[in-house]
């Protein structure tokens, strides 16, 4: 078995030597990096809701530096998450990766650990990619350096002794900094030479790059940037002489004959049989495989064949009535004029020409087709496709951020007044900013403007949707939506919850059922325990029903119940009458509930009527629907807490 040296620092190098012994592997340490710890104030934690941990090795300081272990953790992997168990933390949360990975996780775990504030414990050294990737989370993270960590310039007399006589032959590394740090080292010590008997093991392609300058005999890669692949890379590297030397051995058997002479002929006989067998039996995988996928192809073709016909044929007999009253002369030159260039269009060629019934339905469809695609003459429904599909894109959400910021900025000028001046304004950032450019796409001239309100309503209704601070979007609504007084009483409405965002309702779910348990319970404080537990098991029950009517009763388990049950079918103003029925300790125990579900419901209340005056604003420019808008905008945000309809202009 291989002789490894670990070149991890104290004392995760001796945790990390034992397991390679337990294995079988002979392990030298020689640590590239030490850990120093440096002054950390720590007196303010109860103010965070989490604790974020990317090393072991902040574990451990922090468990000599402070007592608590009450809050919940969050690792960015596996290895940390046990250290963090060990010493003492129960609520531990791995993301099993980096810290794109970590940035999900907090998104993920903020509804049900109400986090806010976020405490990063960390070396002085290390970067704020987690910062970065949580930016569009809500989340506030707060780094903090508990230590420090320094290279060591030398390696151990024993190791520099084994190198010399070939007592090692493998190397792993698990850092770019220790990396270099090993070949500066192994080139002063004149140990260069001696790199091209040894293998070296990566936890990633960075660490593999940093080694370069020496001659190795092999780098290996692990396939993740985890310590179990780095064993699993060095396990399987163990068993590739095995299975080369049992290749050996079955061609030394196929060239010997029975006298014992060696026949090299005699090789191609059973191993090139084995090899064509394999052959035939990968193509004809390859072969079930290709008729599977046409198979599946010529059925969606057919499928779609199929009802594209069910829905012309729907679409001629549905138009068949207004067709026939279209005919006459006094019907058909007055009464569709208004009705938009898609329907102007479809008559004009009814009246002009002669067309069989296949040629009806083919326009039909086609002026239907238009209809959902551009709702507008102007194209805004274009333009919250384009913003949908950039949010589907890697970064996709910051670019848009970054868009908007260099919108409202250029917004802000003083010389913006009237209309025209919004116009030249966005026409002039949209010149300057590709991915604004992108965003409008076809939209011109005065309709810019227009555009320009119903992207900043988009990201409006996706903030707070998301439950998200939404204080640029309200200036940036602001500023465009000039005197209008429906929406600008709509916006001072809003103002109070911007910088904090208001709890969507899947927040107020949560929040209403871990404190369901201390209202049902406040009025029995100082009972027996017995009593508590009955009534607690009593809301339990209640709280299976389906249906509000199978819930009777004025006692509080009753009330909450029902409480539940309307807020979870989408009647958050149910839900408050409801819980208004308590009394006493009851009440107040339900009361901060309460104050978030009235914030909500009030915000709730002037988005909608923001985003009708919005959509009322646009569909008087180009013909555009209100009802297309308002579909795209719902699918685009997943919908509002409240129920939008469209308002008559």
């Amino acid at each position: 078995m291989r002789s490894i040296l670990v070149t991890r620092p104290q004392p995760v190098a001796d945790e990390f030597a034992e397991k390679l012994r337990r294995e079988g592997y002979t392990a030298f340490i020689a640590p590239m990096m030490e850990y120093i710890g440096v002054p950390a104030d720590l007196s303010d934690i109860a103010s965070y809701q989490a604790l974020i941990f990317t090393s072991t090795q902040a574990v451990h300081i922090f468990a000599d530096l402070s007592p608590q272990r009450g809050l919940p953790v969050l690792t960015v992997g596996d290895t940390t998450a046990a250290a963090a168990i060990k010493v003492g933390f129960n609520d531990v949360h791995s993301a099993k990766g980096n810290s794109t990975d970590v940035a999900a996780l907090i998104k993920s775990e903020t509804p049900k650990l109400h986090l806010k504030r976020i405490l990063h414990l960390c070396s002085a050294d290390t970067g704020d990619d987690i910062t970065a990737a949580a930016a569009k989370t809500g989340v506030t993270i707060i780094r903090r350096a508990i230590y420090k960590a320094e290279l060591v310039d030398t390696i151990p007399d024993d190791v520099a002794a084994a190198f010399q006589r070939g007592a090692i032959d493998t190397v792993m590394l698990f850092s770019t900094r220790t990396a270099e740090n090993f070949v500066k080292i192994m080139i002063k010590k004149g140990l260069q030479p001696n790199a091209a008997k040894l293998e070296a093991i990566c936890i990633s392609q960075q660490v593999a790059s940093a080694i370069r300058e020496l001659p190795w005999r092999v780098v290996k890669v692990a396939p993740q940037p985890r310590l179990e692949s780095v064993m699993q890379a060095l396990r399987e590297q163990d068993r590739q002489p095995e299975r080369r030397a049992r290749v050996e051995r079955r061609q030394v058997n196929a060239m010997v004959d029975e006298h014992g002479h060696v026949d090299s002929s005699a090789y191609a006989g059973p191993n090139r049989r084995q090899g064509d067998r394999r052959t035939l039996a990968r193509r004809r995988r390859q072969n079930r495989v290709w008729h599977e996928k046409m198979k599946f192809v010529n059925r969606s073709i057919l499928t779609f064949a199929f009802m594209f016909i069910a829905i012309v044929l729907a679409g001629v007999f549905l138009m068949a009535p207004e067709y026939a009253r279209l005919r006459t002369p006094a019907y058909g030159a007055t009464s569709y004029q208004t009705r938009g260039s898609v329907f102007s269009r479809l008559i004009s060629w009814l009246h002009g020409t002669s067309h069989s019934a296949a040629d009806v339905a083919s326009s039909v469809a086609s002026s239907a087709a238009d209809m959902v695609v551009n709702p507008g003459s102007a194209s805004f429904s274009r333009v919250l496709s384009n913003v949908a599909a950039l949010h589907q894109q890697s970064g996709g959400d910051a670019e848009i951020s970054e868009a908007l910021d260099r919108l409202r900025t250029a917004l802000a000028s003083p010389d913006v007044h009237s209309p025209d001046d919004v116009t030249r304004t966005v026409d002039n950032a949209r010149d300057q900013d590709k991915t604004l450019n992108s965003l409008f796409g076809s939209v011109k001239g005065r309709d810019v403007g227009a555009a320009a309100m119903l992207l900043a309503l988009n990201e409006f209704r996706s903030d707070v949707n998301g439950d998200r601070p939404y204080a640029q979007d309200l200036a940036l609504l602001k500023k465009l939506t000039g005197d209008d007084p429906r929406m600008n009483r709509a916006l001072e409405n809003l103002a109070p919850y911007a910088e904090s965002g208001v709890m969507n309702r899947q927040a107020l779910q949560t929040e209403l059922s871990g404190l369901a348990g201390d209202i049902v319970t406040a009025q029995l404080q100082g009972q027996d325990i017995s009593v508590q537990d009955a009534a607690k098991r009593r809301f339990a029950r209640l709280s299976r029903a389906s249906n509000v009517n199978q819930i009777q009763g004025s006692t509080p388990d009753a009330v909450v119940a029902r409480a539940q049950l309307m807020l979870d079918q989408g009647d958050t103003r149910g839900a408050m009458r409801e819980l208004e029925k308590l009394n006493g300790a009851s009440a107040e125990a339900a009361r901060p509930w309460m104050a978030n579900a009235a914030n909500t419901v009030e915000a709730d209340q002037s988005s909608d009527e923001l985003t009708q005056g919005v959509l009322q604003e646009v569909s008087g420019v180009g013909g555009a629907s209100m009802t297309s808008l308002l579909s795209l905008l719902n699918a685009n945000t997943n919908g509002s807490s409240g129920v939008i309809a469209p308002a008559t202009p």
